[in-house]
């Protein structure tokens, strides 16, 4: 959803002459929306979360990342 929710808004801020259309938005969009969970596994390890919930924020991210590559390949390819 972020990626193609970043897309549109892309769509509709930069100038015709600069866009180089919806899938180029698209591919941009893949790019940042993987996410980065680093800042808060730091957080949880120094407020002494269990290890079980670091897990699951670690995994959720790796699907996040995934998703996002594979949406990236998909709009590249196609």
């Amino acid at each position: 959803m972020g990626a193609f929710v970043t897309a549109a808004i892309l769509e509709n801020i930069v100038p015709e002459k600069l866009s180089s259309g919806f899938t180029g938005s698209l591919v941009f969009g893949s790019i940042v929306s993987a996410t980065d969970p680093v800042a808060v596994v730091a957080l949880l390890k120094e407020l002494g979360a269990s290890k079980k919930l670091s897990t699951l924020i670690e995994g959720e991210s790796l699907l996040n990342d995934g998703t996002a590559t594979v949406l990236f390949t998909v709009v590249l390819v196609n």
